[in-house]
């Protein structure tokens, strides 16, 4: 959820990064417009990196929530679950339909996107996600802890420039908020 998001756990000084706890503060403002804002079709697409711990999928989840309760529907995973579902589908005929509701849903969400096991087929069905929703002009969440170098290196140039032309990034920075947390018990 939205209201237990604590910026508190942000660091409010200058780095060479900007100021996290701005930053976050920012991000936060955009996923709740996205949110209350959201319709399935010609919406836009978010691109939230950064290091583990910083949030990414605590808002992805408020987000997914929000859509829920206005009545559109969702599909959310982890890219490793969501690609070996697609991955089952295809080679042993199980989780069918699975293809089809990352496809069609009103709003896919990816987390953590490049810890997928990397194969040739791993990298075709990104592509072919990511392309599909774009040409039918659904919104779509991405996720992942790959920095935008590592994410072209990772994925096929094509994959790349359909990230950069067609979903707004935003970086996520501060301090591990899990390790924070471990460290206050």
């Amino acid at each position: 959820r939205f209201d237990n998001f604590d910026l508190k756990y942000y660091p409010d000084k200058d780095t060479a990064d900007g100021n996290p706890r701005r930053r976050m503060t920012a991000i936060l403002k955009v996923c709740r417009e996205y949110a209350l804002k959201f319709k399935p079709k010609d919406y836009g697409n978010l691109l939230f990196m950064g290091n583990s711990g910083l949030g990414k999928t605590h808002l992805t989840l408020a987000v997914v929530s929000a859509v829920i309760e206005k009545g559109y529907i969702p599909v959310y995973g982890a890219a490793e679950n969501l690609f070996t579902q697609i991955e089952k589908e295809k080679f042993s005929g199980e989780n069918k339909g699975a293809y089809e509701a990352m496809i069609k849903s009103d709003l896919l969400v990816i987390d953590d996107l490049g810890t997928e096991f990397s194969t040739q087929f791993t990298g075709s069905t990104v592509y072919n996600i990511i392309n599909t929703r774009i040409l039918k002009g659904k919104s779509t969440i991405l996720s992942t802890n790959l920095t935008p170098d590592e994410l072209s290196a990772r994925y096929a140039p094509r994959v790349f420039s359909r990230l950069l032309g067609h979903y707004e990034f935003k970086q996520f920075t501060g301090d591990d908020i899990r390790l924070k947390k471990a460290l206050l018990k």
